[in-house]
C-alpha cells in the first residue's frame, strides 16, 4: 500500500470511507518541517467545497516575507487565500528561537518548535502555506549590520531564492521596508534580502546548484505592505504616493467573517508571544507600495493572468473546472466528480509546473467530494527518508 502525503502536517477529509493510520516520530516530524508546510484546513462542509472549487479556477500566487513567526499580516494572507483564492505563502526567515515565552519555560530550539507549531495553527485559519530559511533568531538586534554579523548573508539569501524558485509567486510582499524604521535589525534584513532575492531568483548565475531541482523564477511584482504604529509613521505613510489600498475589513458572506476577523483568530495562535488580537469588524485599510516590477494601481494582481489561459493547453481545462464550480448547489457534491475526473485527465497531459500543481489540487478536491478519509499506521515508530514502512 502506498500513500502520498502532500506536505501537510495532518490531513483529513469528511465521511470516512477508507481507514489506515500513521504514527510519526519526533525525528520524522522535524524532517517534515524542513519542507514547505500547509496546515490542515479549519473549514468544512459546503464552505470547504466552494473554496476548493474556486481555487481550482485560480492560478495566481503570492508570497509574503518576514523575519519571525508573528511578523506576518494574517489579514492580508486571509484576503489572498480565502478571498482571492490565490495560492498563498508566508516565508519566515527564522522559527523564532530568540523570542519570549509566555506559556512555558522552553527557550532556544524548543521555543522554535513551539513557534513553528503556532505558525501552522495560524496558517490553518488563514489558509496559507508556511516556509522557512536556516536563519536563527538570536534575539533583538538594533541594526541590519549587526544581524549580518550573525547570519551568513549569502546562505540566507540563497534560502530565500530557493523558496521563491520552488514556490514561484507572481507577487512577493515584503512585511518590512528594509530601513531603520523597521526597528529590529532582523526585520530590516528580511526586506533587504527579499529585495535582492526578487532579482536573484531569476538569474541562473545565482545559486546555480539549485537548478538541478528548480528553475529560475521572476516574480511579476515586488510590493511592501506598509505599517504605521506611531504618529510619525502615520504621517510618513500618508505621504507615500501611488500606494494601493486594500480593505481587509471586507465581509465575506461565504466565510461568515471579514478578513480582519479571520486575522484575529489566526494571530491569536501566537500564544507564546502574547499576540492575541481582537476579531475586529468594520473597514480596515491596508496599503501596498510597488517596489519593483510593473506598478499596480487597481489591485495586487493587476496585469497578471491568473486564469488557466496562462498555461499552454489550459483552455481545455478551464471550462470544465468552471462548470464544476458553477454547478455546485451545496447538495450532492459527488455529482461533480465526473467533471473533475475529466478535468484531471486533461490537466495530467500538461507539462507546465502550474498544471502539475493544480493537478494535485484537483486530486484533493476529488477526495473531498468523495468523502475520502485516510489514516495510516506504520509498523515502527521511526524511519529515515526513503525506507519502507
Amino acid at each position: 500500500m502506498k500513500l502520498r502525503f502532500s506536505g501537510r502536517s495532518s490531513y483529513s477529509l469528511s465521511a470516512p470511507k477508507v481507514r489506515a493510520r500513521v504514527l510519526f516520530s519526533p525525528v520524522f516530524l522535524c524532517l517534515l518541517l524542513l519542507s514547505s508546510l500547509e496546515a490542515q484546513r479549519n473549514i468544512s462542509g459546503e464552505v470547504e467545497i466552494r473554496q476548493a472549487l474556486e481555487r481550482l479556477d485560480t492560478l495566481g500566487s503570492v508570497m509574503m516575507i518576514g523575519a519571525h513567526p508573528d511578523d506576518e499580516n494574517t489579514a492580508l494572507l486571509a484576503y489572498f487565500s480565502r478571498g482571492l483564492h490565490m495560492r498563498t505563502a508566508y516565508l519566515s526567515l527564522t522559527r523564532g528561537e530568540g523570542g519570549q515565552n509566555l506559556i512555558g519555560s522552553e527557550q532556544g530550539d524548543e521555543l522554535g518548535v513551539i513557534r513553528t507549531q503556532e505558525l501552522l495553527a495560524a496558517r490553518k485559519i488563514d489558509g496559507g502555506e508556511q516556509f522557512f530559511t536556516r536563519a536563527i533568531d538570536f534575539g533583538f538586534s538594533k541594526t541590519a549590520a549587526e544581524t549580518f554579523t550573525k547570519w551568513p548573508r549569502e546562505k540566507v539569501l540563497g534560502d530565500v531564492v530557493w523558496n521563491i524558485r520552488r514556490f514561484r509567486p507572481d507577487v512577493i510582499v515584503l512585511r518590512f521596508s528594509g530601513t531603520p524604521r523597521d526597528g529590529h535589525g532582523q526585520h530590516q534584513v528580511s526586506a533587504i534580502l527579499g529585495k535582492e532575492a526578487f532579482s536573484a531568483a531569476a538569474d541562473p548565475s545565482k545559486f546555480p546548484e539549485q537548478l538541478q531541482w528548480v528553475q529560475p523564477w521572476q516574480a511579476k511584482r515586488l510590493m511592501w505592505n506598509t505599517f504605521a504604529f506611531t504618529a510619525e509613521q502615520q504621517k510618513e505613510e500618508a505621504a507615500i504616493k501611488d500606494k494601493l489600498a486594500v480593505d481587509l475589513g471586507e465581509y465575506s458572506p461565504e466565510l461568515g467573517y471579514s478578513y480582519s476577523e479571520i486575522a484575529g483568530m489566526s494571530r491569536s495562535q501566537h500564544r507564546s508571544q502574547g499576540m492575541g488580537a481582537a476579531e475586529s469588524k468594520g473597514s480596515t485599510k491596508n496599503y501596498l507600495v510597488t517596489i519593483a516590477g510593473d506598478r499596480a494601481t487597481k489591485n495586487v494582481f493587476e496585469g497578471i493572468d491568473t486564469s488557466w489561459s496562462r498555461v499552454a493547453g489550459g483552455a481545455d481545462v478551464a471550462p470544465i473546472v468552471e462548470k464544476a464550480r458553477d454547478s455546485f448547489t451545496g447538495r450532492k457534491a459527488e455529482t461533480l466528480l465526473p467533471l473533475l475526473v475529466e478535468a484531471r485527465a486533461k490537466a495530467a497531459a500538461l507539462k507546465d509546473p502550474l498544471a502539475v500543481r493544480k493537478l494535485r489540487e484537483i486530486d484533493e478536491t476529488i477526495g473531498l467530494l468523495s468523502g475520502l478519509w485516510l489514516d495510516a499506521a506504520a509498523d515502527k515508530y521511526a524511519a529515515t527518508p526513503g525506507t519502507p514502512v
